[in-house]
């Protein structure tokens, strides 16, 4: 695991400037134990490395044999060791033990296609000195971030943060205002753009070549639209499945430093904890943060499946000072609606405390899998939209947390969106929400910058690959697209990495991910059971009380943060910090600080938390120049 940046021009760099330098220095937490640079008259490229395969063999970049290429590398390749055989028969030296050179052995012999035969996270740039080129690539998912920008000189310019495109003076801080819109919109802004103008991040499953004729992408993977359905009883395709999540569970801890695992008490994180405990002959480290008093807090949960696993557990109480969020808003670098980054900073810094460099984490299972509510309600619209009775107890099972008389206004919202859409349209279980109070919410210069309202998620996701497909495989297609790529990725990397911290979600397995495309709807969701598959192959593996259980948010809520954050919020929401940073119409805001005050039918925490966390990422990285 590496941070990684470079800069290059076709017609040459200033050699009196080492943009590259202050580049890594912005990135350093990502790779702590090592830097390394390569410096010539057209290109710059560093590696800041943290030190977890072959954690003696020195820094990046890593050359060939012939001195003219080398590579930067961010991630893990789990079958370097099986690539690194064949390379070696096809009569590749090797001068170490890592991964990286790996990659580098595997470019030099099968060229782009290289990246076909890696399983893994990564993100990593290669150049050769003799073509004047830069090869860039990002693993199937995108678990490893990459960022790009190009200056009107021809100038290149990449990173795994933001922050170190940043440190070039030619770099305008300018806010995407789409992105601003998209965050109301989804939840998230969406790739390839970024909350910056002109920066943009390399998409999942591509590779990208630069060199003095420009710049060129491809795609190397995607999900496959036509796998055909598996025959077979259903416990055959169960144990199919939890055969191959085992296996990318035994492939995906390969490690020379230990290993721990983050624990919710969920059936995400307690499957790949108990598939790990079946890999090692030693004490699993689980790490759980608790809630004191809250109906959130899981700690009995953890507890047991760390007691069945006879792990070495670790429990944190979530504690955090407003101090810290400016350092959070940093590390995220783009402002966010959920709360979910808050324990998973606490989390990530507890583990550097025990000594860990990785963890594994359930990250990605709810989107492969159908897990989030959204999925069940494309079931109670689909049931909807053909006719059917609503029932007081099918709302109850989707809702749980809603009063009796919420029931019938919720039924009559979705009817609206199954008026909307078609049946089988996969937006019905994405959580799009174009937030009623937009026009009211923007400032006026801000509305006029606005150049179009957001795209229908099918568009920017190109689910029409999948429309021959059943809803809600076009449903979970949408979301390794969106919710995964834009935001449950960079919360793991982001919260891990600010701590220097590698966070491996092993439910991201390419392979694995193919095999559930291949697996029927009704074994993915019985009734409104989420996750039936993935329930049904912990058999025996798992507690019977993790299986049996309703799923649990993981983030804090809403108004526990307002609460807990009075002081700050009310700061940066302020007429005149509002004023300045000229996103929102302050009077409005004020109306709903005023209204949340009073309480009410209208829960206004969750737009008010968003609307803070742009202010407070507009304070920290458009007028934080020094903080970077």
């Amino acid at each position: 695991m590496c941070g990684i940046a470079g800069i290059f021009n076709p017609q040459g760099l200033d050699d009196s400037v080492l943009h590259v330098h202050r580049m890594i220095q912005a990135i350093r937490h990502r790779g702590p134990d090592a830097e390394g640079f390569h410096v010539e008259k057209q290109a710059q490229l560093g590696s800041c490395r943290l030190s977890i395969i072959d954690v003696d063999a020195g820094p990046q970049p890593i050359w060939s044999e012939d001195g003219r290429t080398c590579i930067v590398f961010n991630g893990e390749i789990y079958n370097y060791r099986e690539l690194r055989e064949q390379l070696a028969e096809h009569g590749r030296l090797f001068r170490t033990h890592t991964d990286t050179e790996v990659v580098l052995q595997a470019y030099l012999k099968w060229g782009n296609s290289c990246v076909e035969r890696f399983k893994g996270m990564f993100a990593f740039c290669i150049w050769d000195s003799r073509r004047q080129s830069l090869f860039l690539a990002r693993d199937h998912f995108g678990i490893k971030p990459l960022y790009y920008s190009r200056l009107p000189d021809g100038t290149f310019l990449f990173g795994s943060e933001i922050k170190a495109i940043l440190t070039h003076s030619a770099i305008q801080r300018e806010v995407n205002p789409q992105a601003i819109d998209n965050l109301f919109t989804f939840g998230f802004n969406t790739a390839p753009h970024t909350f910056f103008q002109g920066i943009e991040q390399l998409l999942p499953g591509h590779i990208l070549k630069v060199d003095r004729h420009g710049i060129k992408m491809a795609p190397y993977w995607d999900i496959p639209a036509e796998l055909p359905y598996l025959h077979g009883d259903d416990c055959e395709l169960i144990e199919r499945f939890r055969g191959k999540l085992q296996e990318a569970v035994r492939q995906g801890v390969v490690s020379d430093v230990p290993v721990g695992v983050y624990l919710s008490g969920g059936i995400d994180s307690s499957a790949i904890a108990a598939l790990y405990s079946k890999s090692t002959d030693q004490p699993v480290k689980t790490i759980t943060i608790t809630f004191d008093g809250a109906d959130y807090d899981e700690r009995d949960f953890s507890r047991s499946v760390a007691s069945s696993l006879a792990a070495e557990h670790h429990e944190f109480k979530c504690s955090i000072g407003a101090e810290e969020i400016g350092p959070m808003v940093r590390a995220l670098e783009n402002p966010i609606v959920s709360l979910l980054h808050l324990p998973l900073y606490l989390l990530s810094g507890k583990a550097k405390e025990l000594g860990l460099k990785v963890v594994l984490s359930g990250d990605g299972s709810d989107e492969i899998l159908g897990g989030y509510d959204y999925f069940k309600q494309l079931k109670c619209m689909e049931f909807i939209k053909k006719g059917g009775p609503w029932r007081k107890s099918v709302l109850k099972r989707l809702y749980p947390t809603l009063q009796d008389s919420q029931l019938a206004p919720m039924h009559e919202h979705l009817a609206r969106a199954a008026e909307r859409f078609p049946v089988n349209h996969p937006a019905i279980p994405y959580r799009y929400r174009e937030f009623q109070f937009k026009e009211q919410l923007y400032s006026r210069r801000f509305a006029q910058r606005l150049s179009h309202f957001a795209q229908e998620p099918v568009q920017l996701a190109n689910v029409g690959r999948f429309s021959h497909r059943p809803a809600f495989d076009q449903a979970i297609y949408l979301e390794t697209k969106l919710r995964l790529l834009n935001l449950t990725l960079p919360l793991a990397d982001k919260m891990g990495m600010t701590h220097s911290v590698e966070v491996r979600p092993l439910f991201l397995d390419h392979e694995l991910v193919e095999l559930l495309f291949q697996i029927p709807p009704h074994l993915k969701m019985q009734g409104l059971n989420e996750k039936f598959l993935l329930k049904e192959s912990m058999k025996g593996i798992v507690p019977e009380t993790i299986r049996a259980r309703r799923k649990q948010p993981f983030n804090p809520p809403a108004p526990w943060f307002l609460k807990t954050m009075d002081e700050l919020v009310m700061e940066y929401l302020s007429p005149g910090k509002v004023r300045e940073a000229d996103y929102f119409d302050p009077q409005f805001v004020q109306e709903l600080l005023i209204q949340h005050r009073k309480g009410g039918s209208l829960d206004l925490s969750g737009l008010i938390v968003v609307v803070f966390f742009i202010q407070m990422w507009h304070e920290v990285m458009i007028n934080g120049k020094d903080m970077i």
